[in-house]
Formats: C-alpha cells, structure tokens, sequence
C-alpha cells in the first residue's frame, strides 16, 4: 500500500521536469500546462473526504484495488493523451483514484499496528513517501529526454495493477459495512463544488484579472456557498460523508492546521524551483533534475533523523525543530541570483529536506494516533485532505504570485534603467559588442538590442519574484511553529 502511495505521489513530482516536453508534444500554452498539475490535484482533494466512507462501504482492500486500477487506466490514458484538453480531463481521474491510497495506507496502519510499532512504521512509510520527491524530478527529466514525456505516464500503470492485485489477493484488513443505502450525495456534491471552483479560482484568477471576469466572481460565490452549506449538511445530517467532528480532538485540529500549512510551503517551493531555474538558465529537464535533486535525497535521509530524535526528545520537540529548520532553509533559499546554480541552492535544499519528516510524521502520530478506532479511517482521509489541499493551494498561489511578481519587478527594473542606461559606458560597450559590426544603427540592431534588455529584465524580475515567494515562505513557517506546543504529548512517547 506503501508503494502504491509512492506512484501517486510520483505521478505529481516527475511532471515538473517534464513541463517543455508536454507543452511542445500537445502544442499547449505556457500558461495551460499548469493545469497537469492542478486539475490532478483539484480531483484527488475531493476524493480524500469521501475515501473514509468509501473504505467503511467497500472495505479497505477493495477500495484500495478500485483506487489501483483506476489511477492504472488513468495513467495509460495520459500517455496517450492527443491535445492539453483531454490530458487535464485524463489527470482528473488518475488525481481522483489516486488520492484513495494516501488515506487508505494511513488508517492501515494505525489499525493494524500496536501503538508501540506505529512510530517506527510510519518512519518507514515516510521514507517510501518522500523517496518519490527524490526520485520523481530526476525520473521525469530523464525519461521526458531519453524516451519521451509520454512515458513518464505510463511507467506507472504497471506498477500500480500489480500492487492493486496483490492488495486483493493478500489483504484482509477489515469488512465492508452497508452504507450503501445511506450515501450523503448532498454532501459528495457540495464537497466537489467548493473544492473544485476554489482551486480553479486560485489556478485561473490571474489569467482572467481576478474579479474583474464574470467567471471568477461566479466560481468565487459557488465556491464560498457550497462551503458553507457543506459543514451545515455535515455536522447536521445523521450519515455525513465527512465526520467533520473529528476536529473537535483538539490535537488533530492543530496538527491538520500545521499540516496544511506544511503542504502550502513544501510543495509550493518544489514546484516554483524548477520553474525558475528553467525561466532564467534555459536548461534541459535532466539538468534541472539534477540541481533538485538533493532535496529528495534530504527528506529521505530526515525519516532516519526523526528516527533518532524520537528516542532522545518528545515528538512536539521534533516538530517544532522541523518546522524552524524548513524556516530557515526556505529564508536562505530566498537570496537566489539569476545565475542560479547548483552552489546556490545545496545548502538551502539539504536543509528544507532534513526538515520534511521531523515536520510530517510528528503531526501525523500526535492526530492520527489519538483518535479513537472508529474515527481513524475518517480521520485518515481528512488529514491526508489538508496536506493535499495545502499542496494543492501552495502550487497554485505560488503560479500567480510568481507571473504577477514578475510583471511588477520588471516595470520597476524598466523605470529605474531607462535614464540610468544612458550613462552606462561599459555596459553599452559590452552590448555592443554582442551585436554583429555590420548591422550598425540598422532597425534589426535596435530590435537585437531590445529582445537582449528585455532577456535581462525579465531574468533578473524573475529573480526577485522568486526571492519575494520564498521569504514569504519562510517567514510563515515560522509563526505556525510554535502551535505544535498547543497539541497533548508533554511526556516523551
């Protein structure tokens, strides 16, 4: 079930690398090959609440199949996808059938396991999980050059069917319940409406200038009333879809808060790296790959960290320490320089990497594992809801943060240049001798020279913006940290 998780969360780490190679293969926009991401994460947010249910009526090995074999055919689907529209339409269902396995795996574990193995378990899970961060950049970059991006899709399928297949045949965790005749569809649809619109606001709100589009404010007012009618429905209805009273357990509450913003700042950080270093260095997926890469190898080295720590102070301590180290890695990551290298960023990821399971599988003990038996699988699929949401909104806000920064630093580049340049001897001495002798004063030197200023402003924007995005980072980590000594568990557990 492990490994099964580990495709999926692959399946959103290896399409960074690949991002060229997908815009080039279905000829879509810069801006549309975004939604690859988003839309996978838009449906696997609106599975999450409804896998609890679904594994009460079905039993966790027959949804867990039913979740296989559907990110499986999904997955074949991508690869052979013939244009932008229907790979985001294939994305929405392998999302969906792929956000059941996180949750699935998390109430296995805290039912099947005594609490004195949980920790060293969930250690072992969180190592599988954050290997796929290790390995996912690196595998789609390679396989997008070497072999074609269509098969950083369908090296999952495989995988998947035969770990779907091997969960029926060797599981047997649990038994269905029949909840069949007491389905909340009420609850299933606004679930997915404020879900949905909400994200499809925060992904599109900059392309069609926020409020001033009809189709923004309408998603925002579906959005804001289909959520406020789903906790009314919820806490009111004798079968809800989602036990939302879970969050009354004062732990689980803090630590989904901390969670969600954990989420925010991991995934919006990996996902905005990448795109940076290709917007300013022009380099091929394996090499961004490559730069990346050292994170991935952290946060697999920070599950035996947390390991250690464990044994010597008590898991709010351990996170707590976690949330200041991804504090101070995301600060330092945001003094980068157009010429980003691999120096630039190793120290800043090593640390935001050592950081990732010191962070995750504290929460994840101290919410989970205090929840009674009967709300773990709710539980479960809630807490894996707020990583994911926050994955979700963290990639999506950082996407227009980072254009509409963007924008904004180059007009202030190009206000406070345009009368200093003249005066510039030595950098008009440098651009001229880029441009060929025999062009002189010609039209096409002046447009030579225009499209060589605007490459450095925009460089040099991006910059900025990115730097901006990251300290904001930073900062936040910082605050939410100490709400980890507000959660029970004083005593070393």
């Amino acid at each position: 079930m492990s490994l099964g998780m580990f495709f999926n969360l692959i399946s959103v780490q290896n399409i960074g690398a690949a991002y060229r190679h997908i815009q080039g293969g279905l000829g879509a926009a810069p801006d549309q090959v975004s939604w690859v991401v988003t839309s996978f994460l838009i449906a696997e947010v609106i599975m999450l609440p409804l896998s609890g249910w679904l594994t009460r009526a079905m039993s966790t090995k027959r949804f867990f199949f039913m979740c296989s074999i559907g990110f499986t055919l999904a997955s074949i689907l991508c690869g052979f996808a013939w244009s932008i529209e229907s790979m985001i339409f294939f994305r929405v269902f392998q999302g969906f059938f792929g956000g059941g396995m996180m949750p699935a795996m998390f109430s296995t574990l805290f039912t099947i396991f005594p609490k004195k193995e949980q920790q060293f378990v969930a250690i072992l899970v969180g190592v599988i999980a954050t290997s796929a961060s290790a390995l996912g950049p690196h595998m789609g970059g390679w396989i997008s050059d070497e072999i074609g991006w269509r098969f950083v899709f369908l090296v999952n399928a495989p995988f998947s069917l035969i770990i779907g297949i091997a969960v029926l045949k060797l599981a047997d965790f649990d038994k269905k319940e029949y909840l069949w005749n007491k389905i909340d569809f009420i609850g299933i649809i606004l679930a997915a409406l404020f879900l949905g619109t909400g994200l499809a606001v925060l992904e599109e709100g900059r392309r069609e200038y926020w409020f001033e589009s009809n189709l923004i404010c309408t998603l925002s007012i579906i959005c804001l009333c289909s959520f406020f009618l789903f906790i009314l429905r919820e806490l009111k209805t004798k079968n809800p879809i989602v036990d939302l009273r879970i969050f009354a357990n004062r732990n689980f509450l803090i630590c989904t808060i901390l969670v969600f913003v954990w989420g925010i700042i991991i995934f919006a950080t990996q996902y905005i790296l990448p795109v940076f270093i290709a917007r300013t260095r022009a380099l091929d997926g394996t090499t961004i790959a490559s730069m990346v890469y050292i994170m991935g190898a952290a946060q697999v080295a920070s599950g035996f960290l947390a390991l250690l720590l464990f044994k010597i102070i008590n898991r709010r301590t351990v996170a707590f320490i976690g949330f200041v180290m991804l504090a101070i890695g995301t600060w330092l990551q945001g003094f980068m320089i157009s010429e980003i290298g691999l120096n630039e960023i190793i120290w800043p990821q090593i640390i935001r990497g050592l950081s990732a399971q010191l962070c995750f599988l504290p929460l994840v003990l101290l919410s989970i594992g205090y929840l009674s038996p009967d709300k773990i699988k709710d539980g479960s699929g809630l807490y894996s809801l707020m990583n994911r949401l926050g994955a979700a909104i963290g990639i999506a806000a950082s996407n227009t943060l980072f254009e509409l920064k963007i924008t904004e630093n180059y007009l202030e580049i190009s206000n406070l240049t345009s009368k200093a340049l003249n005066h510039s001897q030595l950098f008009l001495l440098k651009l001229n001798n880029l441009i060929p002798k025999y062009l002189s004063n010609s039209p096409e030197k002046l447009k030579i020279v225009s499209e060589i200023l605007y490459k450095i402003g925009i460089e040099e924007a991006s910059a900025m913006a990115f730097n901006q995005i990251m300290l904001i980072m930073g900062i936040m980590a910082l605050i939410v940290s100490p709400l980890i000594f507000l959660v029970k568990g004083l005593k070393k557990e």
